[in-house]
């Protein structure tokens, strides 16, 4: 087992983060795994079919304070382990063309998509620069090849791997890694 065991997961109600949080914790690793519904039952999965190394705890990724929280929750729960990854999978799609998506579709969108990542990075880079650890972001290659008719999502996909490709310059410095893994 790696000395830095931890992982920070965003985006484990369902899908790709709630399969790979299970993952994770059958190979032995400290899971910090985000819900927007800690009651849901993706949550109540995670606590029924995982180890105790697994903590479910609610994160809404548009909201500072929770962010915050979440943030001081990891810190105090680490115990002797230090944080090894976070990874930011949170993610929605809304819209259709630019005719029939509101305002709202985009803000929703990059709020979740993008601003979501900016937030929970600078949140977690102190415990990341202590291990010299990574960041995986969960982006889409609608970040890099349009996806038409679904411009809000598209924009905030290009928004996310813009980010990500600026912080794997940024954060070489610490020896921090940066990836983006862009899932089918």
């Amino acid at each position: 087992m790696h000395c830095y065991s931890s992982f920070w997961f965003l985006g484990c109600d369902t899908g790709f983060g709630n399969a790979l949080a299970k993952r994770l914790d059958s190979k032995g690793f400290h899971v910090f795994a985000t819900c927007l519904f800690p009651t849901g039952a993706g949550a109540m999965d995670l606590k029924a079919s995982c180890s105790n190394r697994l903590h479910v705890l609610y994160m809404d990724v548009t909201k500072d304070e929770s962010v915050k929280k979440a943030f001081e929750y990891v810190k105090e729960h680490l115990g002797s382990s230090k944080l090894w990854a976070v990874v930011n999978n949170a993610g929605i799609l809304k819209g259709f063309s630019v005719d029939f998506s509101s305002v709202d579709d985009f803000r929703d969108c990059i709020d979740v998509n993008f601003l979501g990542s900016v937030r929970v990075t600078k949140a977690f880079l102190p415990l990341l620069r202590q291990t010299k650890g990574r960041i995986v972001n969960v982006t889409s290659s609608s970040g890099e090849i349009p996806l038409p008719f679904f411009t809000p999502y598209t924009a905030s996909k290009y928004a996310a791997v813009g980010f990500t490709d600026c912080l794997r310059f940024e954060l070489d410095t610490w020896g921090i890694s940066v990836v983006s893994i862009e899932p089918e």
